[in-house]
C-alpha cells in the first residue's frame, strides 16, 4: 500500500505561501493523486496538447537505432503541485524509498498509456503505436518534469527541507518549483526498433538512489 510523508518530515515551514503549503500537506493519498493525474492527462490529450515525438538516442554509448517514446503533458496546477512537491507525491515517495519511488512511478507510466494512445489516434507519429507502447511499457520508463533545470533553477531554494536532503547537502531537490508550462515529461525505455530490445545507460541506473537521497537526479 502506497503511503506518505508525515507532514512534520516534508518540512515546507520555509514556504511563506500559506495556501500552496496547505495544497501540498493536505494533497490527496497517493492512489487518489495518480487517478487525478491520468484524468487530467486524458483531458489534455482528447483537446490535441499532449505533444508526442519518437526520439532517438543520441547517446554516443547507445547502440545503433535506439529511440523511445517522448511526451510533454500539460496538467492543472493543483496537480503538477501536489505530483512533484506535495507529501504523497511523486518525490515524497522516492523520499520513502526507492522502491516505493519506482512502484508510484511505474502505477502513473502505465496509467499515461491511454492518454498517449489518444494523443497518437489525433497526430499518429511516423512508427506505430505499439513500438510507443512498448517503449513505455519497459522497465526504467519514467515521469518528470518538462524542462527540469530550468523548473528547479527559477524555483526559490531551501523551502522544501525534509531532513535526509538537508543532512545531504540538496540544492534543487529542496526546490518547489511550479513553472509555467505545467507539463510532465514522460519518457519512455530506450529500444530497438528492429529486436524489441531495451537499453539504458548505466548512470541511469542510479535514479532512484538519488530522488531518495536529494530529491533531484
Amino acid at each position: 500500500m502506497m503511503q506518505t510523508v508525515s507532514s512534520k518530515e516534508w518540512d515546507l515551514t520555509a514556504l511563506a505561501d500559506d495556501e500552496r503549503r496547505a495544497r501540498l500537506l493536505n494533497a490527496p493519498s497517493p492512489r487518489e493523486l495518480i487517478e487525478a493525474v491520468v484524468k487530467d492527462a486524458e483531458h489534455s490529450a482528447s483537446q490535441g496538447k499532449v505533444w508526442l515525438r519518437w526520439e532517438p538516442a543520441i547517446d554516443p554509448a547507445a547502440p545503433p537505432e535506439l529511440a523511445r517514446l517522448w511526451a510533454q503533458i500539460p496538467v492543472a496546477e493543483g496537480v503538477f503541485d501536489q505530483l512533484f512537491n506535495g507529501y504523497s507525491g511523486y518525490r515524497a515517495q522516492y523520499y520513502l524509498s526507492p522502491s516505493d519511488g519506482l512502484i508510484f512511478n511505474r502505477a502513473i507510466v502505465d496509467g499515461l498509456i491511454p492518454a498517449v494512445k489518444e494523443a497518437y489516434a489525433i497526430t499518429p507519429l511516423a512508427v506505430p503505436f505499439d513500438l510507443l507502447e512498448q517503449s513505455v511499457r519497459e522497465a526504467h520508463s519514467k515521469i518528470w518534469i518538462f524542462k527540469d533545470q530550468d523548473a528547479f533553477d527559477e524555483a526559490p531554494e531551501n523551502i522544501l527541507n525534509p531532513p535526509r536532503w538537508v543532512a545531504n547537502q540538496a540544492t534543487r531537490g529542496r526546490r518547489i518549483p511550479l513553472p509555467a508550462h505545467l507539463s510532465i515529461d514522460l519518457k519512455g525505455t530506450f529500444i530497438n526498433p528492429m529486436t524489441g530490445k531495451p537499453w539504458v545507460h548505466e548512470y541511469k541506473l542510479d535514479r532512484a538512489e538519488d530522488l531518495y537521497a536529494k530529491g533531484f537526479a
